[in-house]
């Protein structure tokens, strides 16, 4: 009986060892899954952020988007509105230059018509001075030559 005391006593000693290892495993896996809780945590906050930052980054984009789209289209009409400034202002100066250049040639015209008259008048001035000198001549005490 001693020797099933003895017995029972060794198995009473490895089935508190046992509950001790096991309260160890407990305490340590315990331990590690707090840590895994608290990873897991940072981890959804880390993933909140993020989602908040994409979010807004997004948004973000949308808006630069938009004011490209807003400044493209205010920079083609601005230069469809130049354009046809410059066209306006090209026709208006070939106009001005067509005008001038009329005048130019009219003014030639003029010249020439004006040079001719001059050349006939003093064609003219030249045989009425011989016919008045030849007058001049005959009339009666002129100086003979």
């Amino acid at each position: 009986m001693l020797q099933d005391l003895d017995i029972l006593a060794a198995r009473v000693g490895q089935i508190v060892q046992l509950t001790r290892q096991l309260q160890a495993d407990r305490s340590t896996l315990q331990s590690r899954l707090a840590g895994v809780e608290r990873e897991r945590d940072e981890l959804r906050e880390q993933l909140a952020r993020q989602k908040d930052e994409h979010k807004s980054m997004s948004e973000r984009l949308v808006e630069h988007d938009n004011e490209v789209d807003a400044a493209r289209a205010q920079a083609e009409a601005s230069l469809a509105a130049l354009r046809a400034q410059a066209e306006s202002a090209e026709a208006a100066l070939r106009d001005e230059i067509a005008r001038h250049r009329a005048d130019g040639e009219k003014a030639i015209h003029n010249l020439q018509a004006s040079q001719s008259e001059c050349a006939r008048l003093r064609a003219a001035a030249g045989a009425a001075r011989d016919r008045l000198n030849a007058i001049l001549e005959r009339l009666p005490g002129a100086p003979q030559e």
